[in-house]
């Protein structure tokens, strides 16, 4: 290749332009929008329960700086449709909050700033066709989920909560964040439901029974797709798909960056080595990814009774069940549940005893 033409600015594709950029390769990304990276601002978390490396290690090693936002979360509150509560807490940091979007300090303008200093050549509002393309970085076509959402400003102690109701977010979760003054209530659902608003709206009257607050005025409305089809090649015809482009996403829990992060980087290692980027990424996690899939088959099939019976199990105090989820710890937990199939909460969910 003489000049590898990236199609898509974000995490991926910014990712994989550096690392190529650092080893002398010629590098142009075709961004469509007039900037890099998402188009709504919200929070997002950076998981840290995937892999067994600290993400922000990760990052380092992979010439990325976290010179943006990023605030270590240590406990997550999760509600049952009848605000049953857990509380799950970790001795290492859970996941890391981030910022998304346009703002100074986001994940986002960190990656496109840390391209341009690199010299980077990135043109905007970019014409470039898909198969005009050697790295395909945009967002998938077909999503089969859409996350709604509002922010508002909010004078209360930080907080972080997952609320699990079909009724709400089906086949998904809920959640509210606030942090530093700021206020987040997102719900997700499958693309084909038609009252996404009122669903919305919905959550929203939830969270504020939650919290016995009222939210008064709403700075922002967003919007975004979520897919979870990823595919089987990654390299189809001499061209490399990254991120979302390949469908890597978290399945469960997560908001799939670390994926977009890894894809990034192996897709560059494979140029810059002569490597097979396929067997690249399925030896780094491609057995997470089928895990996920494996485990959101499972978590679509469960109902509001259901979401009642997991908040038991994760109270539970039996040493058994506690040793058979993963002990006490949220990190342990989550770790256990992405490099493990939860083929054996059924018997725990499902069962009438």
């Amino acid at each position: 290749m003489d000049t590898i033409k990236i199609l898509g600015g974000g995490i991926s594709g910014l990712t994989s332009a550096i690392n190529l950029k650092n080893a002398g390769f010629d590098v142009e990304v075709h961004e469509r929008k007039s900037y890099c990276g998402k188009h709504t601002n919200d929070f997002q978390f950076l998981e840290n329960w995937t892999f067994d490396e600290d993400v922000l290690k990760f990052l380092k090693k992979i010439n990325i700086r976290a010179d943006f936002y990023f605030k270590p979360i240590y406990s997550i509150e999760c509600l049952s449709p009848s605000f049953k509560k857990y509380i799950g807490s970790s001795t290492k940091p859970l996941m890391y909050l981030v910022k998304r979007g346009q703002t100074r300090d986001s994940i986002d303008k960190s990656l496109e700033n840390q391209a341009k200093n690199c010299k980077i050549k990135i043109l905007y509002e970019s014409k470039l066709k898909v198969n005009e393309a050697d790295i395909i970085a945009i967002g998938f076509k077909k999503p089969t989920f859409i996350a709604t959402g509002i922010k508002f400003r909010l004078k209360h102690p930080d907080k972080y909560i997952v609320l699990l109701d079909n009724n709400l977010s089906s086949k998904f979760y809920s959640y509210f964040i606030v942090n530093d003054n700021i206020g987040e209530i997102t719900c997700a659902n499958p693309i084909k439901i038609k009252n996404h608003q009122n669903r919305l709206n919905l959550t929203i009257k939830a969270f504020e029974k939650i919290l016995n607050l009222k939210i008064k005025e709403i700075d922002g409305r967003f919007s975004a797709t979520v897919n979870f089809n990823s595919l089987n090649k990654a390299k189809i015809n001499n061209q490399y798909f990254i991120g979302e482009a390949a469908g890597f996403q978290d399945c469960l829990a997560g908001f799939g960056m670390v994926y977009a992060f890894k894809s990034g980087f192996l897709v560059a290692k494979s140029i810059i080595e002569n490597l097979d980027y396929d067997l690249l990424w399925k030896k780094d996690f491609l057995k997470q990814i089928k895990i996920s899939a494996n485990n959101r088959n499972i978590y679509e099939k469960l109902s509001n009774d259901h979401f009642e019976k997991i908040l038991d199990i994760l109270n539970s105090k039996n040493s058994m069940i506690r040793k058979l989820i993963g002990g006490n710890d949220l990190q342990f937990i989550m770790k256990k549940l992405y490099n493990n199939s939860i083929s054996f909460l059924p018997s725990l969910i499902f069962g009438d005893s």
